[in-house]
């Protein structure tokens, strides 16, 4: 190779490697973009993440993921909560929303802009003290809410995060699944994209159950329909439900202990 080849050889390596930058740039602008949010958040775009289940319903995506709630990047995060002043997405967050937090009431939505979450906005949502079955429908009543917002395309839900609010995972993950599709069936959803996010794997796997088995429901509207009037029926009245008890995840806490008992 004489000299004139050499230069031209470098040349090309610099005009890739440029050419590389620029995708890489082009990109970086892509998925700002999408989220809508600020380029001068200095904030890790996304950590790594495993999607561990994806289903598409009326050309809306639900996955479960397997990643830290504040890291994934997504319109919105939910920060569903007895105490949302105290979470860890609000601890994550900023300090200015604190006061404000401390004073809401249960079932109350409070929306805020994100500061260094990667979402454009935090629905800050306070839920009951979990003790019996009939708390569970305002919580079920608080996510549907939070799933009839609009404006935005892509939304975060995570498991609670506060030591206080103690709701059994196989319950909070049929109340999640069912406010999902029931709000999807009913035409209330604008979200194309809804996760549920948690780095716990075992939560992972009653989320994933519940969402399968409800799927499976779905092919047989009939039956989706009967299991969601029974469904609130027995949030609704509890143990003094006239009919035969409805069991929330029914199978799914034998089955999971059994998981559980061999690991």
């Amino acid at each position: 190779m004489n000299e004139e080849e050499g230069i031209l050889e470098q040349c090309s390596i610099i005009i890739n490697k440029n050419k590389i930058l620029e995708w890489e740039t082009v990109l970086l602008e892509y998925q700002l973009d999408i989220c809508g949010i600020d380029e001068e958040k200095k904030q890790n775009l996304q950590s790594e993440s495993k999607v561990i289940t994806t289903r598409t319903v009326n050309q809306i995506t639900i996955q479960i993921v397997q990643a830290d709630i504040v890291e994934e990047l997504v319109d919105v995060v939910v920060n569903s909560s007895h105490e949302p002043a105290w979470s860890y997405i609000s601890k994550r967050d900023n300090n200015k929303t604190h006061d404000l937090l401390q004073q809401m009431r249960i079932g109350e939505l409070v929306i805020t802009n994100a500061e260094n979450v990667n979402s454009v906005q935090i629905f800050h949502t306070r839920l009951p003290f979990y003790q019996d079955a009939k708390d569970l429908l305002q919580i079920f009543n608080v996510y549907k809410e939070c799933l009839k917002q609009k404006g935005h395309k892509s939304i975060s839900f995570t498991e609670q995060n506060t030591p206080n609010f103690q709701i059994p995972k196989q319950f909070h993950a049929e109340v999640l699944i069912r406010a999902i599709l029931s709000a999807i069936q009913e035409g209330d959803v604008e979200f194309e994209l809804i996760k549920f996010v948690s780095l716990d794997q075992l939560t992972l796997k009653y989320f994933a159950y519940e969402l399968m088995k409800q799927l499976d429901e779905l092919k047989i509207p009939e039956l989706f329909q009967l299991r969601y009037q029974q469904f609130l029926n027995f949030l609704q009245n509890g143990e003094d439900a006239k009919q035969e008890v409805y069991l929330l995840s029914t199978g799914i806490t034998t089955e999971m202990e059994g998981v559980v008992e061999q690991q």
